[in-house]
């Protein structure tokens, strides 16, 4: 461990070697990334299997929780999140896990995690006890800069104790925070203030917001139409170089999927992320509504609102991950639609190309 001070890079350098141990080594180059990870890998299992394992003293009053031992997901106390963390008053606070950028979560979306240092079973712990569940994301750029606004997520269940080696996470996306200001605590994880960030839409855009999304509901279901087309004769591979999207990103020792919801319609995937939003836990009935779940950290009135926000991100969902960054930091709903709505015109375009030359018995270079 080492000492940090404003402006050190020794404090991006370390975070780096933390996304080498999760397999993401973003920035760190050369024989130095092996050394690193072979280094962080022996330390981060040293330090686990020292106080990743602390036991309540046995008793009535222990109650399963993030620090007994076997541990598990469910709590004595019922789950709380964004809605409460927000009515906490401010200054707003967080902790937060470093991401790459092109990692980042868009709201309705889900992450599983699986990390091996110390600091992090703290920094789950104090999620839960000071924090309502929620932490934060620092999106680091490949050149070590930190995007000013990124996600706000909800732990919708975590595992320490005897049964796991450091903590398992599953993270979902619930809104946006802008970072105000970033320190490394006493146990080595980032923690600084925040602010809400929300969408600000005139009323008079709604008309054009729905007309932009007519149009995207009519691209994203062609685009699906021949993607679907081309991979059942065998150009999978084709498909996916045309619509620039990766299939399987890896981190923290979990793969999330994205080919799973590639071949999903846009309203499969409105739906999907509706239910992730609505969802108050496994021991507790979804909310009636997503408005009832968004309102207070999405800046929305109506549940009408509330759905042509989340439209707007469930199309910005299959994108590139450069284009899905940028979608994080609009301000406009129709700024997102706008943004997919080009990148799904050019896949169109490109997908039929390939239909062309494959009805024609020609293969694609």
């Amino acid at each position: 461990q080492h000492k940090h001070t404003d402006g050190d890079r020794r404090e991006v350098v370390h975070l780096h070697a933390l996304c080498c141990l999760c397999g993401q080594a973003t920035a760190v180059h050369g024989a130095r990334r092996g050394l690193r990870l072979v280094i962080g890998h022996m330390l981060a299992v040293l330090l686990s299997s020292a106080v990743a394992r602390p036991r309540c003293a046995p008793g009535p009053r222990c109650a399963p929780g993030p620090h007994c031992a076997p541990g598990g997901p469910r709590r004595a106390a019922p789950r709380m999140g964004a809605a409460e963390w927000l009515a906490s008053g401010s200054p707003l606070e967080l902790g937060f896990l470093p991401f790459p950028l092109d990692q980042a979560l868009l709201p309705g979306e889900t992450r599983q995690v699986h990390l091996y240092e110390a600091r992090f079973i703290t920094l789950f712990s104090e999620a839960a006890s000071k924090h309502h569940d929620c932490l934060g994301a620092v999106l680091f750029t490949p050149q070590g800069n930190v995007a000013s606004v990124t996600s706000l997520l909800e732990i919708e269940e975590f595992r320490t104790g005897a049964e796991e080696i450091g903590v398992w996470a599953n993270l979902k996306c619930v809104g946006r925070v802008k970072l105000k200001e970033l320190e490394t605590t006493e146990f080595d994880y980032l923690s600084g203030g925040v602010e809400l960030f929300t969408d600000s839409l005139p009323t008079e855009e709604r008309a054009e917001d729905d007309a932009a999304a007519a149009e995207l509901r009519e691209l994203h279901a062609s685009v699906r139409e021949m993607e679907e087309r081309l991979t059942k004769a065998g150009e999978g591979a084709a498909v996916a170089e045309a619509t620039g999207r990766e299939a399987r990103v890896e981190w923290g020792h979990e793969v999330r999927d994205g080919s799973e919801e590639a071949g999903l319609g846009l309203e499969a995937l409105v739906e999907r992320r509706s239910g992730v939003l609505r969802s108050a836990g496994q021991d507790a009935p979804p909310r009636e509504s997503l408005l009832a779940a968004v309102a207070s950290g999405w800046g929305v009135e109506s549940e009408e609102e509330a759905q042509r926000q989340l439209l707007s991100f469930s199309a910005s969902a299959t994108l590139s991950p450069s284009a899905r960054a940028q979608a994080l930091g609009m301000r406009s709903g129709a700024e997102r639609l706008a943004a997919a709505t080009a990148v799904l015109k050019e896949q169109q375009r490109r997908l039929s190309a390939l239909l062309v030359l494959r009805d024609a018995g020609l293969e694609a270079s």
